[in-house]
């Protein structure tokens, strides 16, 4: 495991086909209080808020909102969640508003991540109420759950969630781990360990990236 030289306090971390782009909160600077930036794993630079959106969102289909996910659907659409709200919406390709989902998608607490499947089913991960569930994208129908306590169980505070083929790979930050999850047959296991918090985990051009509490790392 190697550490990525890349700014303090990096977050919302977005694959592109070349570049990995993130932002870090500016505290003192009230008048912008973010800075956006894109890495190769060799090269830090600094870009507009502008080319961050248009990396997020694969073109320039505003409405944008502040640290919302962002899931594409084969159709083109999007599925928008900001953890402020926890409502997931279903945009077109050209960012038209087309529903919001059912409300059934929380399981009651507030959503920090969303990821879909192959088989179109939503997931959610809702970190105060350590739970990750799996939803009917046109019903919200719940189909899985794991959790949903404000007790730690099998998770504690699982703050991401993403999907490659039919596993989704889970940042458990408080267990200080990477959980793998097959989507279709339910088996659980700890994919990687760490000996400090985890928040996010991108696999990008054949390289593992994670987010932990001190920076981002190559596994």
């Amino acid at each position: 495991m190697k550490k990525i030289t890349a700014e303090a306090g990096a977050y919302d971390l977005i694959v592109a086909e070349q570049w990995l782009y993130y932002r870090v909160q500016l505290t003192r600077r009230t008048s912008n209080p973010y800075a956006f930036f894109k890495h190769n794993l060799v090269q830090n630079i600094e870009v507009s808020e502008q080319e961050f959106n248009q990396a997020k969102y694969r073109g320039p289909l505003p409405p944008f909102q502040l640290e919302e996910e962002v899931v594409f659907l084969p159709q083109g659409n999007t599925l928008r969640c900001s953890f402020q709200e926890s409502i997931v919406r279903l945009f077109s390709p050209v960012g038209e508003l087309l529903r919001t989902l059912p409300e059934s998608l929380t399981a009651g607490d507030t959503i920090y991540s969303i990821a879909v499947d192959a088989q179109q089913h939503v997931w959610t991960a809702e970190p105060s109420f350590h739970y990750v569930g799996q939803y009917e994208l046109a019903t919200g129908q719940r189909l899985f759950s794991l959790g949903g306590s404000y007790d730690p169980g099998e998770f504690n505070h699982p703050e991401d969630i993403r999907i490659d083929g039919r596993f989704a790979f889970i940042s458990d930050m408080g267990h200080e781990r990477i959980v793998c999850l097959d989507t279709q047959t339910k088996a659980l296991r700890t994919y990687r360990t760490f000996t400090q918090p985890v928040w996010q985990y991108r696999r990008w051009r054949d390289q593992e990236v994670v987010r932990l509490q001190d920076g981002l790392y190559v596994l």
